[in-house]
């Protein structure tokens, strides 16, 4: 008596629904990675561009003998050539000229960052020039505090 066999080529559901369970785990495991490395390259870019304003602001001190006034947010200052079009997460950037106390003016460029709303103090020296400082999501950018006579508030 001569039996053949015959053998089917391919996978079984067993097999199938093992593999999707795999390669689901891996992706659930590689998403925070993936959105924490798409999040600081995010970030990265928004220094970038604040550093590209702060060296323009600085540029226009030397040529003018004084800082932009200050404007309101996503508000070219003059004098900035430069002012991002695009900005991550669709936020906005903030130029400020203030008056913070004791004959000081302070300079800086702020960043709404994820949350598009302000996480510091207005009026204030948030960050001692020159650096960065992180606020919740937001990111300043300390220019300049040089001496003046204003009081608190905007410098017009």
């Amino acid at each position: 008596m001569n039996t053949q066999r015959k053998t089917q080529a391919g996978f079984t559901l067993i097999e199938v629904t093992v593999v999707l369970i795999i390669v689901g785990i891996l992706a659930a495991l590689a998403f925070p990675a993936y959105a924490a490395m798409v999040r600081r390259a995010r970030y990265a870019e928004a220094k970038q561009q604040m550093g590209v304003i702060a060296r323009e602001v600085e540029i226009y001190r030397v040529e003018k003998g004084h800082y932009p006034p200050d404007v309101n947010r996503n508000v070219q200052p003059e004098g900035v050539e430069n002012w991002p079009k695009e900005v991550p997460y669709d936020s906005f950037y903030d130029y400020d000229h203030w008056g913070v106390g004791d004959n000081q003016c302070y300079v800086q460029i702020a960043y709404a960052g994820e949350s598009q709303t302000r996480a510091y103090q207005i009026h204030s020296l948030n960050k001692k020039p020159p650096g960065f400082k992180e606020f919740d999501d937001n990111l300043v950018l300390g220019v300049a505090l040089y001496d003046c006579k204003a009081s608190r508030g905007a410098i017009d």
